[in-house]
């Protein structure tokens, strides 16, 4: 039989059933950063101007969960029921929460070549979900306790391509394009539609929230909760380097990773590949490029 728990009263007290074969309790759950980020950012919004036809959540039930490890949870699916004041329309509610990511757009320069002689660095490696064995794509992983998306991303470029950096190198294209946005409020902070997000609520009534910084793109806002920060990093090389990493062999062996790099002109980028990450970097650097804000 399904147990039943109810949601802290900060977040309504939603109740949210928990099928027998599903071993999760009420503290797991709200402290799944994903879970916790999500349901927070969904009740202020349903709280917010943004809301006309008076959407409620009116329970939530989970209905699978994927562990790493044997106790840490990694993804979480659940359906939130989601109805108008009216109780007439239901929103679609199929979820998936794996939390916040980081997109690298690794660029290599020779050195001694014009400035825009930029090449790109893939990573070619197994994608089971996507249905291949060779997925091209740009180097990315979930932000998962390293304190900061720079700090991800620097984490990212030494696993996947073998480039030591520090964080202060890194472009964060992401921030740099959602500056002087129409995504804006008049205050400067984020809307709660398009790239942007509510403040979340606060576990103290009297206590102000702080607004959160997402300034990346929702790979799948339909499905996942997933926002992906975009940054880029140039690495100059002698020019006489650059045959060297092409079919480099990399990748964390010990986590079944293997990797092969693939390079290709920047410029071919978008049409080299189908990974939607490389292309939102490569519209972000184009777009901040022809804007003169991009400080390369």
């Amino acid at each position: 039989m399904s147990s039943t728990t109810t949601l802290p009263s900060i977040y309504n007290s939603v109740p949210v059933q928990i099928p027998p074969h599903i071993s999760l309790t009420q503290t797991e759950l709200l402290e799944f950063p994903a879970f916790k980020s999500w349901i927070s950012r969904l009740t202020s919004s349903l709280r917010s101007d943004n809301n006309p036809d008076g959407y409620t959540l009116r329970h939530l039930e989970i209905t699978n969960i994927v562990r790493f490890g044997a106790t840490k949870i990694g993804f979480l699916m659940l359906n939130a029921v989601v109805r108008d004041a009216d109780d007439k329309v239901s929103l679609p509610g199929a979820v998936l929460l794996r939390g916040p990511s980081v997109g690298i757009l690794a660029l290599l320069h020779p050195a001694n070549t014009p400035k825009k002689n930029l090449y790109a660095i893939l990573t070619l490696q197994p994608r089971i979900p996507g249905a291949t064995t060779s997925m091209a794509e740009i180097p990315a992983g979930m932000l998962d306790g390293h304190g900061s998306f720079t700090g991800a991303a620097a984490k990212e470029l030494e696993e996947e391509v073998g480039i030591t950096i520090s964080e202060d190198k890194l472009i964060n294209l992401s921030e740099l394009a959602i500056q002087s946005s129409p995504l804006l409020d008049r205050d400067g902070t984020k809307e709660s539609i398009g790239l942007a997000n509510a403040p979340p609520v606060s576990e103290n009534p009297g206590q102000e929230t702080e607004k959160q910084n997402l300034d990346g793109l929702f790979s799948s806002a339909g499905l996942l909760d997933e926002v992906i920060t975009y940054h880029a990093f140039v690495h100059e090389i002698p020019e006489n380097e650059l045959e060297q990493w092409k079919g480099r062999l990399t990748g964390l062996r010990d986590k079944g990773e293997r990797i092969t790099l693939k390079l290709v002109k920047f410029d071919e980028l978008w049409k080299a590949t189908r990974d939607s990450k490389a292309l939102c970097a490569w519209a972000l650097w184009k777009g901040l490029e022809e804007a003169g804000r991009l400080p390369y």
